[in-house]
């Protein structure tokens, strides 16, 4: 069965059901196409060709391999799948290990998939979730675990609209907007208050272990980006303390969050470095230290946005 959806700026036709926003078939071609493949042993070395990005676990096996041999892609998970393309990772057929969970593919190609394949575009892409503030969007930017899905999700609890959570595709070539993409927060097991206050229906269990909360989202045009917020969770931390990053001081903290980590093609790698400079050159760049939860304090939510607005006068 084809699934057709609009996100990230892309039409996409996968055979995988994925969080975003539906879709209508083109009289083109769609940006992105994924079919299911076989089923096969994935090894755990890296697949034939240049390596463009890779990463290992602490005991040196390997967690990830992105390698180019000619014209076809492989980004592979050993023991999990590999995800076969073209140049671009545009029209992918995916091979799952025997035995392996098949609903971490739905989690994988939403994330990792559709991060790389739009790098290998020349996108810039940030390892960030965004909702809708007033007409722009406010970014979460940071690394797993630091509370990016889980501050969009309060966020959308307090009547704002999700943009998209975990990758988010920036354009720059007419000032500095994002585009829409997925239609879920995936939360971490310690935020399960918002899931327990959400609509039946709306919560569902990842292959993971996370929750998906499935929150009102933002379906329009791209919005122009307001500001990107660093969160730092503190059990510590008593109120919401917003501090503006200026120059180099930001940029240094953007480039410590790329959604794809363990890149080192050359080329790609300079163009993000650039394109990273002249976003902290447009958008103003915030850390915030935030009391953490469970339980969340019901100030949290203010308390970001009045500091965003007072930094941002600063």
């Amino acid at each position: 069965m084809q699934h057709w959806y609009r996100a990230h700026g892309l039409v996409i036709c996968s055979e995988v059901e994925l969080a975003m926003q539906p879709g209508m078939p083109t009289s083109g071609p769609p940006d992105l196409v994924l079919r299911r493949g076989a089923t096969r042993a994935i090894p755990s070395d890296h697949p034939p060709g240049g390596r463009l990005a890779g990463l290992s676990k602490p005991d040196g096996t390997l967690r990830y391999s992105l390698c180019r041999d000619r014209d076809r892609v492989v980004l592979r998970y050993p023991g999990l799948c590999d995800f076969v393309g073209d140049r671009t990772l545009g029209d992918v057929t995916v091979d799952l290990h025997p035995g392996a969970d098949p609903g971490l593919i739905a989690v994988l190609a939403a994330g990792a998939l559709l991060a790389v394949h739009l790098r290998l575009r020349g996108e810039l892409v940030l390892h960030a979730s965004a909702v809708q503030l007033g007409d722009g969007a406010l970014a979460f930017v940071g690394a797993s675990g630091m509370g990016k899905s889980t501050l969009a999700a309060l966020l959308c609890t307090s009547g704002h609209r999700l943009v998209t959570d975990d990758v988010l595709r920036v354009d720059l070539t007419d000032g500095v907007v994002v585009h829409p993409g997925s239609t879920e927060s995936r939360l971490r097991a310690n935020a399960h208050q918002l899931a327990d206050t959400a609509p039946a229906g709306a919560v569902r269990p990842t292959a993971d272990g996370r929750l998906a909360l499935r929150a009102p989202a933002h379906a329009g045009e791209p919005l122009p980006l307001v500001a990107c917020l660093v969160p730092l969770p503190s059990r510590n931390a008593v109120e919401v303390s917003v501090q503006r990053l200026a120059g180099p001081r930001a940029l240094l903290r953007m480039l410590q969050f790329p959604r794809v980590v363990g890149w080192i093609e050359p080329a790609s790698t300079a163009r993000e470095f650039q394109a990273l400079a002249d976003l902290v050159g447009q958008v103003p760049i915030f850390e915030a230290r935030v009391p953490w939860g469970p339980p969340f304090w019901p100030d949290v939510v203010p308390g970001l946005l009045d500091g965003v607005a007072v930094s941002a006068q600063r």
